[in-house]
């Protein structure tokens, strides 16, 4: 597993438990960074005993919370104008933009727990919760939530399946959003026929 990141293994691990949470912070912020494979590679650091597994999830969240925070205050503040410098910056999807708040709009802060498992919009939510001025409690609730079962599983994953779990990763990754969306398919086929007739 460790020769497949190479020198950005090196590079990250010769940060010790700062270099997760700065990887996290860049992942936070939205930039295109492989956050989840570093949560795994750190996990099977730990299970090898570079790391202590507690350590390794805690800085993970305290890393994506910061990253996350500052890029909702940032959107949060600066509003239009740093909506359209986002609009103009090739590393953000203006399609995931629009889906996201669409959902946002619809689910309210509650997408940001499932939304941070979902590539794509995982990038924006933050920007687009301080840019719909999400109230800052609900922000941080739903998104200190999310972190830690997103950094939580993550890192289980490379501290349990090891040398297996880069293989594990990629296929969950492109079967979450499918589970999602039929989870979403199934409640509000839930909430429809629950709904009273009018």
């Amino acid at each position: 597993m460790w020769n497949l990141f190479g020198a950005l293994a090196r590079d990250i691990f010769a940060l010790g438990y700062p270099g997760i949470a700065l990887a996290l912070i860049i992942e936070g912020l939205g930039l295109p960074f492989p956050g989840d494979a570093v949560m795994v590679l750190y996990g099977y650091a730990a299970a090898e005993g570079h790391f202590a597994l507690p350590g390794v999830i805690l800085c993970s969240i305290a890393g994506y919370l910061m990253g996350t925070s500052v890029a909702y205050w940032t959107s949060y503040y600066y509003g239009p104008e740093l909506g359209r410098l986002v609009d103009r910056l090739p590393v953000f999807n203006k399609r995931s933009m629009m889906r996201t708040t669409r959902l946002i709009d619809k689910y309210g802060a509650f997408l940001l727990i499932p939304g941070r498992f979902v590539p794509g919009i995982r990038s924006v939510t933050s920007y687009v919760a301080g840019f719909s001025r999400m109230d800052l409690r609900l922000f941080l609730l739903y998104t200190g939530i999310s972190a830690c079962l997103w950094c939580s599983t993550w890192v289980a994953a490379g501290y349990w399946f090891g040398e297996n779990a880069t293989l594990m990763m990629h296929t969950l990754q492109s079967y979450f959003a499918y589970i999602v969306g039929i989870g979403a398919l199934v409640g509000l086929i839930w909430w429809l026929a629950r709904r009273p007739s009018t």
